[in-house]
C-alpha cells in the first residue's frame, strides 16, 4: 500500500515539474473594444419605451373592443356563454329568461344539486345581472 501511495506521489512530482519546465505561449494582444457610439443607449432606451406605448395603445383599444362586445351581447347571452362553458353545466338542460333587462330566471333539468347551485351563483355573478330565481329541477338520477 506504501509502495502505491509512493508511487502516485512521484507521478505527481513529475508531472509538475514537467509543465512548469514547459515553454509558455507568448501572449495574444486582446482586440480593443470600440466604445460605444455617443447616443447609443439613450436610441435603445427610446425605441424601447416606443414599444412599450405602442403595446400599450394596443391592449387599451382590444381592451375597449372586449367591453363593447361585451355590452352589445346583452345579460341573457352573456348568462348564457358562461352557462355553457361550465364542465358542471354540460349535460344541463337550460333555459335562460331575462325580465326587466336585469332579472334571470333559470329553468331546466341539471344532473345534481350542486349543479343548481353552480348554475344561480354563475347567473348571479354575471355583469347587469340584479336578481335570479332558479327554477332548475333535478334530473332524478335513480331513473337512469
Amino acid at each position: 500500500m506504501s509502495r502505491l501511495l509512493l508511487a502516485g506521489i512521484a507521478v505527481c512530482l513529475l508531472t509538475t515539474v514537467t509543465a512548469a519546465q514547459a515553454p509558455q505561449p507568448a501572449p495574444q494582444p486582446q482586440p480593443q473594444a470600440q466604445p460605444p457610439q455617443p447616443g447609443t443607449a439613450s436610441q435603445i432606451g427610446e425605441k424601447i419605451d416606443r414599444g412599450l406605448s405602442q403595446i400599450g395603445a394596443e391592449l387599451s383599444q382590444a381592451w375597449a373592443e372586449a367591453r363593447k362586445s361585451v355590452e352589445k351581447m346583452g345579460v341573457q347571452g352573456r348568462v348564457y356563454g358562461r352557462l355553457r362553458w361550465d364542465k358542471a353545466l354540460e349535460d344541463a338542460t337550460l333555459e335562460i329568461k331575462v325580465k326587466d333587462d336585469q332579472a334571470v330566471v333559470l329553468v331546466g333539468k341539471v344532473a345534481s344539486p350542486s349543479a343548481k347551485q353552480k348554475a344561480e351563483q354563475l347567473a348571479r355573478d354575471t355583469v347587469g345581472v340584479t336578481s335570479v330565481v332558479n327554477e332548475l329541477t333535478v334530473a332524478d338520477t335513480a331513473a337512469k
